[in-house]
């Protein structure tokens, strides 16, 4: 049974005192007015929750701050400037914190009823020491008092890292985050609860998000609230929260349904890694997401959530919202390259597809059924799609006017040499068709370095989600083309785009919400990670240390190193009395699950390490395997 929670750690300004959060608003303005340097208020507001000096350092990162500073002192700034600068927004703050200390209104009242009900009440801040001992005098001569505070002052960091919740943790002797809530009114806060593995809540009036004081809020009229209120919890919720209330009159009654699921829900134990290319092993924390939910016709989930991806897969996609867009759909992986194959190739086109495995064999399957003019290479699965093998079949054949090719075969792990094919097939002139499913999210992909104009993946690969719905990433111009080329309904291209683009993120029919939720979940773990190449990183060692292990247990990887991808990689079977089945299910029953041979060449069988595995699971496995060899 899970331990029901029973501590809450508070944010300090614009969550428990501090209606709007104006005092560090302010004193930034007068700091940076004070260098002859203008920020606005939203500027402001978008890091606020960070320990203050961080949050300078933020501001001194915006373009506009970066290019007037260097126009004005003709240098750039530097450490020193942040730490002058950091001087001057306490002298403004201290000049007037004393005027922000009032408790929002509720809060009073919701503290008392949670420590009658025995709960816990801690805190964490973006200000300092100094700072909060003058919030706390203040609040407590007003009636709140938490029984614990902590800022950032002797900590490794403060906000979004963890480490404020733990010291809150270890203060007032909670041993598990399962037993906390973390509530705030920023995205620092969000990440803060997040990373600690407490449950994360924003709350939305009297936030720096809202940045409106009462009577603001007060003058708007209910539309126009309730509006900016949607966009505030959205923008909670795709940063991680796991619940957002409008004021803290809801938090008691959160609580209890939080822990009346906790006494129902089971664990989320793993039985087993899984060790394929997708579907794959996931994180608690995207398993988690899909606990809630979803309308597919509320703002929160379209406006919020929906819009949210598809931004975010052009920024990994390293291209500009201009030129590219994005259209998710329901559906596999397949259905997406069927999709862009049959509403973007015309009748007076023709594709040629090379193909060394299953999946580049499917887009020509496609193509044959579609009744599209193509022309299909096939090459053995050992063997690479190289540059000359297009540039010859371009040569000979001038009616071919698109390009596909799969980035890294799943078949067997092999990658094809991205950057070298697309050289050709845009030097030729044609239209250059990526089916990058098992590579995209794990394989840093410039698509505008590369002229690629579509590129074709899936929810559950390298970003690490949940089968139930692709993307495609396609030029703006190509999607154009492709109005009125459908030969089917469900799979029309630009229709599910045009319904995306005019409903702010609508899809045209039933969405799979708890995919799309925990998606966004994953891609904010991926963007935590640091990123592609950070993750890129990760799997290659995973990989190398999987060849290794697996070669000292007897078992020989079928590519060559030059051509493996470090996504999936297939083995020889040793002998010719193994038999993968038992060899399967004695691994599952030790926490593995493998993946079978799909070649015609030889018995192989696969192992992939995508997903929430690590370099020292590939060990651990390889060991494993070796024990019972």
């Amino acid at each position: 049974m899970k331990t029901k929670i029973n501590c809450v750690i508070f944010d300090w300004a614009g969550t428990t005192v501090d209606y709007g959060c104006f005092a560090p608003v302010a004193a930034f303005i007068n700091a940076f007015n004070d260098i002859n340097i203008k920020v606005s208020a939203k500027e402001v507001r978008k890091p606020m929750g960070m320990t203050k000096i961080d949050h300078i350092r933020e501001l001194f990162k915006l373009d506009s701050v970066t290019n007037k500073f260097q126009e004005l002192y003709n240098r750039s700034w530097d450490e020193q400037t942040v730490a002058e600068l950091n001087k001057s927004f306490e002298k403004h703050l201290f000049a007037s914190l004393d005027n922000y200390t009032s408790p929002i209104d509720g809060v009073l009242e919701i503290v008392s009823e949670l420590r009658s009900k025995g709960f816990k009440i801690g805190s964490t801040s973006g200000y300092n020491n100094a700072m909060m001992d003058v919030v706390t005098a203040g609040a407590a001569a007003k009636g709140y008092a938490p029984d614990c505070w902590v800022t950032s002052d002797g900590m490794p960091a403060g906000r979004p890292s963890p480490y404020m919740i733990y010291q809150n943790m270890i203060n007032l002797s909670v041993s598990s985050p399962s037993e906390v809530i973390k509530i705030g009114d920023t995205i620092a806060d969000i990440r803060e609860g997040v990373n600690a593995g407490v449950y994360s809540v924003g709350v939305v009036l009297g936030s720096s998000d809202l940045g409106l004081n009462q009577e603001e809020v007060r003058d708007l009229s209910e539309l126009e609230l309730k509006k900016l209120m949607t966009q505030v919890r959205s923008n909670m919720l795709v940063n991680g929260a796991h619940y957002v209330i409008d004021t803290m009159a809801e938090l008691p009654s959160l609580i209890d349904e939080i822990n009346k699921k906790s006494s129902k829900d089971s664990s989320l134990e793993r039985p087993y890694l899984l060790l394929t290319p997708g579907p794959l092993t996931t994180s608690d924390r995207v398993k988690k997401a899909m606990l809630t939910d979803w309308c597919t016709w509320d703002a929160e989930y379209n406006l919020g959530i929906v819009q949210y991806i598809r931004k975010e897969l052009l920024k990994l996609a390293c291209v500009q919202e201009y030129e590219y867009t994005t259209v998710l759909l329901q559906g596999s992986g397949t259905y997406c390259v069927e999709s862009a194959i049959t509403c973007v190739i015309k009748p007076n086109h023709k594709l040629l597809v090379v193909a060394n495995g299953s999946y580049g064999e499917r887009i020509g399957q496609i193509a044959k059924y579609a009744g599209i003019s193509h022309k299909a290479i096939i090459l053995k699965e050992t063997e690479q799609v190289t540059p000359n093998i297009i540039e010859e079949a371009l040569c000979s054949d001038s009616s071919i006017t698109h390009v596909a090719v799969v980035h890294c075969e799943t078949t067997t792990g092999i990658l094809n040499p991205l950057e070298a094919l697309a050289k050709v097939v845009k030097s030729a002139g044609k239209v250059f068709i990526v089916d990058a499913m098992s590579s995209f999210g794990g394989i840093p992909i410039n698509m505008e370095q590369l002229n690629i104009d579509i590129l074709i993946s899936s929810a559950n690969k390298c970003i690490q989600g949940v089968p139930g719905f692709g993307f495609i990433i396609i030029k703006r111009s190509i999607l154009d083309g492709a109005k009125g080329n459908s030969k089917t309904l469900s799979l029309d291209l630009y229709d599910q785009w045009e319904a995306m683009e005019k409903g702010e993120g609508k899809w045209r029919f039933t969405s799979p919400t708890h995919v799309v939720r925990a998606f966004a979940e994953a891609i904010a773990e991926l963007n935590e990670e640091g990123g592609v190449e950070v993750r890129n990183k990760r799997y290659i060692k995973s990989q190398n240390n999987l060849v290794k292990g697996m070669l000292e247990a007897g078992y020989e990887a079928l590519l060559p190193t030059e051509l493996q991808s470090p996504i999936i990689t297939s083995f020889r079977y040793p002998s010719s009395e193994f038999e993968f089945k038992s060899f399967y299910a004695k691994l599952k029953k030790q926490g593995f699950v493998l993946y079978p041979g799909k070649i015609s060449q030889c018995d192989t069988f696969r192992i992939g390490n995508i997903g929430d595995v690590f370099p020292e699971d590939m060990v651990r496995l390889a060991k494993t395997i070796n024990e019972n060899s």
